[in-house]
């Protein structure tokens, strides 16, 4: 039986959109995980998604790595995301944000270190609020529920955008603080070409779903040669363009291994590989042993 994935977006979520939680073109907010999270289904984010655990605790999978939030924890989340077996304590109490890749895209084009910070909450998706540090994120929080309890005006949808956008800035910056304290922000100007060459990549990668896998692949795609756009890559996000080319692909096998009764040979056939053979020895080098030895692995520790 095939794994069965949610897609989360906007359209979806006005679904669930109970008296209790707030929804416009850009933003969702709820205290409900019900209503992002249905009980027993993996999800794919496909939109950004701020989950702050007040009280209690979740555990969760995402992006195949398993993660643990308490309180005063933040879970920021990229779309595109898996997250899978997500479970809550009892006592659970969240506050739920999903912008919608429409606002997302307009604060991306516009923040300057946007995509460096991107590639670190990929690697650091939680971020904990010390007591004494959590002044300023209750104060957005009290804000933005203030504005929507108020009456509907003119001007109310404008203004809540600009808090919420206000909002997603500082938790950016919060969150992503460690990877931006060695820079010479005194100095250094990043210019607009290159983060939207990047911008461009990474959209690109994220919707590939890790069936293509060389620079001259992406090169092609937006007619620069191999050399620059490897160039532009590293510049923006401090890491080698064929580096993100496959763990983005690996991040897909992966799931696909574990969760998908497909043969290995239909799988590597999924990711466009010539033959089993090739996706053998690539899934060895990157997770080290074979697809067959990684779903045996992956079953021992189920039983």
């Amino acid at each position: 039986m095939e794994e069965i994935i949610k897609h989360i977006h906007m359209d979806m979520l006005q679904a669930h959109c109970d008296p209790q939680s707030y929804m416009d073109d850009y933003i969702f907010l709820t205290e409900r995980l019900e209503n992002v999270f249905q009980k027993n289904k993996n999800v794919k984010l496909e939109v950004f998604l701020m989950l702050y655990c007040r009280e209690g605790e979740i555990t969760m999978e995402l992006s195949n790595t398993y993660r643990h939030l308490q309180a005063n924890d933040l879970l920021i989340s990229l779309p595109n995301t898996l997250i899978r077996q997500l479970t809550a304590s009892p006592d659970c109490k969240v506050k739920i944000f999903c912008f919608s890749n429409r606002f997302f895209r307009r604060i991306t084009q516009t923040q300057k270190y946007t995509w460096k910070s991107i590639c670190y909450i990929q690697e650091h998706p939680i971020k904990h609020f010390e007591e004494t540090k959590k002044e300023l994120f209750q104060l957005y929080l009290d804000l933005i529920e203030r504005k929507i309890k108020v009456s509907s005006d003119n001007f109310q949808k404008d203004i809540l955008l600009h808090i919420a956008s206000a909002f997603f800035e500082e938790m950016i910056a919060k969150t992503t603080h460690k990877s931006l304290e060695k820079e010479n922000t005194g100095h250094q100007v990043l210019v607009k070409q290159p983060d939207f060459i990047f911008k461009q990549f990474m959209e690109a990668l994220a919707a590939d779903n890790g069936r293509h896998r060389t620079l001259g692949y992406y090169a092609d795609l937006f007619c620069y040669s191999s050399k620059y756009l490897s160039r532009i890559v590293k510049q923006i996000s401090g890491k080698n363009a064929l580096t993100l080319i496959h763990e983005n692909a690996i991040e897909h096998i992966i799931p696909a291994l574990k969760y998908s009764t497909k043969s290995i040979k239909e799988i590597a056939m999924d990711f466009d590989f010539p033959n089993v053979s090739f996706f053998a020895q690539y899934v060895k080098k990157y997770l080290g042993m074979t697809p067959t030895e990684f779903r045996s692995n992956e079953q021992q520790h189920k039983s």
